[in-house]
């Protein structure tokens, strides 16, 4: 019999569970561990070293992912976050000096009163540590050349805008998980593949947003198994199947 080798990570897949047909891929992972666990209760009596029975107790199918690209739907299912199509504000920031005719120019059109500069103050005319703002002009005084500006601002995004929304009473949202993964031989041959199915999992992770400097951001989400409360009991499984050789 040849020897089976599991090597690399596999493909997953997310797909809401209240209505299978919406799917989150997540086949770009960098990495992926399910593990199984569970506890027991042990009955113990007079001075035994050992139990006299274990009872299952707990039972457990832990579920950790590291994606490759970002998939900002997965905050319905981290945060339970509540996902709009509509006018939203935006905000901008921008870290300049100051150049020798005063006049700084923003990308959008700021929200009337958003603009503030630290250390320089809004007014009708540019003074010293005074500034101006009119339509998508920032003006200064011209002695105010060279001082560096850093400039933050509110702008209006378009109507097609996605925001998510998150409050105190949001829930992460269950998803059935299914992941697929190639079985090699010694010959580095597929002979294999294999399917884990997770039937309902909910994460047990909140969003977050790990950014340094030159590096991709990931995301990582962990979860768990539920109890999907199938006829025939199964809270998940495992398919392996043999690689169908064509002529």
């Amino acid at each position: 019999m040849a020897k089976q080798i599991l090597y690399g990570v596999g493909k997953a897949a997310l797909r809401d569970y209240a209505n299978p047909k919406k799917l989150i891929a997540m086949s770009d992972m960098q990495d992926l561990s399910i593990e199984s666990t569970y506890s027991a209760e042990d009955i113990t009596g007079g001075n035994k070293m050992f139990p006299i029975a274990s009872f299952p107790k707990d039972k457990a199918l832990n579920i950790s992912a590291t994606n490759a690209t970002f998939n900002w739907n997965m905050l319905e299912y981290l945060e339970g976050s509540e996902i709009k199509t509509e006018n939203v504000v935006m905000a901008d920031m921008m870290e300049v000096k100051i150049p020798a005719n005063g006049v700084v120019t923003l990308e959008h059109t700021p929200i009337e009163n958003s603009v503030l500069v630290m250390g320089f103050e809004a007014g009708e005319e540019p003074a010293a540590n005074v500034f101006k703002v009119e339509d998508k002009t920032v003006t200064f005084v011209a002695n105010d050349a060279g001082k560096l500006a850093n400039i933050f601002y509110q702008y209006n995004g378009s109507e097609k805008a996605i925001s998510y929304g998150v409050t105190q009473k949001t829930m992460a949202k269950p998803f059935i998980f299914d992941y697929t993964f190639p079985v090699h031989d010694e010959d580095t041959q597929i002979t294999h593949y294999a399917t884990l199915s997770v039937y309902k999992a909910k994460c047990t992770s909140g969003f977050s947003l790990d950014a340094a400097h030159q590096t991709a951001v990931t995301q990582k989400f962990e979860a768990s198994a539920q109890d999907a409360q199938r006829l025939d009991g199964h809270l998940w499984d495992l398919a392996i199947d043999g690689v169908v050789v064509t002529a």
